[in-house]
């Protein structure tokens, strides 16, 4: 009994090895969808079938339109390829024409890529414009009969303005720079709004630095805005990192008037967003990523205002304190002044004398005035070398000043005659009593007693 239980149990773990050497096939499932820009190739029981594929949807003027025409037959068909070197593609202008070598797939099918270079005439409106279906003749030889296939129509858009958006890498690390350029072609008649261009948000990306640059053609204008984008941290949430889409808002001047008022109505075209892997297998460190930015850039304009200008401003006003001082020091170097000695006291007396005896009141008070200022002129310059000093400095110095200098015997006096003197001069009236009394103190003051030897 022993012996058929273990021989039933090897049996049994016999059968296992050899069924484990045979798995149960399930049909394969359907292709997915082709890589973007790759080629096409459907399967189909036609013998000839026509696919299409346009560079853009929406043109504008002065651009050209790349129509990629993939036509696949199947073996034992002959297929007229020169009909598709003179289709009409109205109102498209077929301004050049590529036609691929035939290839063999799989070695059931050939196909061929033609390259249609079409343009829209000048002048043509907006609005959708249609590329017409267009045929190829063939001869199915194994089924003994002709036909012709045609092509699916393809709609394009003539539009004012076409935005693009790319960026030099979609793969980053922490702290890298990234650069993302946003080309802008629209029509001559059209103006864009750059307001919402310049005050643009990146979130969660962080802007560096923005450029802006206008070019312009005999039929279109062209905007290339580059921003120069980082990232610093990440966050602890899971979420999808990308480029949002950017709007950007165009309108005609020439259009939307409305009898007196002019409103200008705005349109919206958008980009699409890209995404944006970030590399997460950095090792986390507690310092801070600022030398990751790499060097500061700044505008041409912040350059010269807060650089240049502001080292010249400082230059400019040391140079205008300094330029006093300098010219009085060349002034003096090449013109040396020579200071006329002190008067003497006898020659100034003299004169004084002669003043006051020539002077006559006559009662008119422009004429007297003149003789008085003088006489007060006379009596400084007296004074003055009296106290040793030229008699232009005695003229240049106030009356406390000339005081302070002279002799103690006659500052008592002299300080008397000058402010009699003043009270006179700048007084409304003079009465002639006064006036005499006081060219009497002054022949005093000025007789040789009084002056000091």
């Amino acid at each position: 009994m022993k012996k058929l239980f273990f021989i039933i149990i090897i049996l049994c773990s016999y059968s296992t090895c050899v069924c484990a050497q045979y798995d149960y096939k399930t049909p394969s499932e359907p292709p997915g969808p082709p890589a973007p820009g790759g080629i096409v190739l459907e399967s189909t029981q036609k013998p000839i079938e026509i696919w299409t594929f346009p560079s853009t949807h929406r043109l504008v003027t002065g651009k050209a339109l790349i129509l990629t025409v993939q036509v696949i037959w199947r073996l034992g068909v002959t297929v007229h390829l020169d009909d598709l070197t003179s289709v009409n593609l109205s109102p498209f202008n077929v301004n050049k024409v590529t036609v691929g070598d035939r290839q063999i797939f799989d070695n059931e099918r050939d196909f061929r890529i033609v390259q249609y270079i079409l343009s829209l005439p000048e002048g043509t409106k907006e609005g959708n414009y249609t590329i017409p279906s267009f045929g190829i003749s063939f001869v199915d030889e194994v089924e003994q009969k002709e036909g012709t296939a045609t092509s699916a129509p393809v709609t394009i858009k003539k539009v004012p303005l076409v935005i693009t958006g790319n960026v030099d890498k979609d793969v980053i690390d922490i702290g890298d720079v990234m650069h993302y350029s946003l080309t802008i072609l629209y029509e001559k008649n059209t103006e864009i709004l750059l307001k919402n261009l310049k005050e643009i948000k990146f979130e969660p990306f962080a802007l560096l630095h923005s450029s802006f640059q206008h070019e312009e053609t005999p039929q279109i204008k062209k905007l290339t805005v580059d921003y120069y984008l980082s990232i610093y941290e990440m966050g602890g949430e899971k979420r999808q990192y990308e480029i949002p889409p950017l709007s950007v808002f165009y309108f005609k001047p020439n259009e939307g008037s409305r009898g007196k008022e002019k409103v200008i109505e705005t349109e919206e075209v958008q980009t699409k967003p890209i995404p944006i892997i970030i590399n997460k297998l950095l090792k986390t460190v507690d310092v801070p990523l600022e030398g990751q930015k790499g060097p500061m850039a700044y505008k041409r304009s912040e350059l010269y205002f807060q650089g240049y200008f502001v080292i010249f401003l400082g230059v400019s006003l040391f140079l205008l304190m300094l330029a006093p001082t300098g010219l009085r020091r060349i002034r003096d170097n090449l013109f040396p002044s020579h200071e006329q000695p002190p008067t003497t006291p006898e020659l100034a007396a003299e004169e004084l004398r002669v003043l006051l005896s020539s002077f006559r009141f006559g009662g008119e008070g422009a004429q007297d005035r003149r003789h008085l200022e003088g006489i007060d002129t006379a009596l400084r310059a007296y004074l003055g070398a009296v106290s040793g000093l030229s008699r232009e400095k005695a003229l240049a110095i106030t009356t406390s000043e000339i005081l302070t200098k002279m002799p103690p015997e006659i500052a008592l006096s002299s300080k008397e005659i000058l402010g009699r003197l003043d009270i006179l001069l700048f007084g409304k009236v003079m009465e002639r009593n006064k006036v005499e009394e006081l060219i009497n103190r002054i022949k005093d003051l000025i007789k040789p007693a009084g002056v000091n030897k």
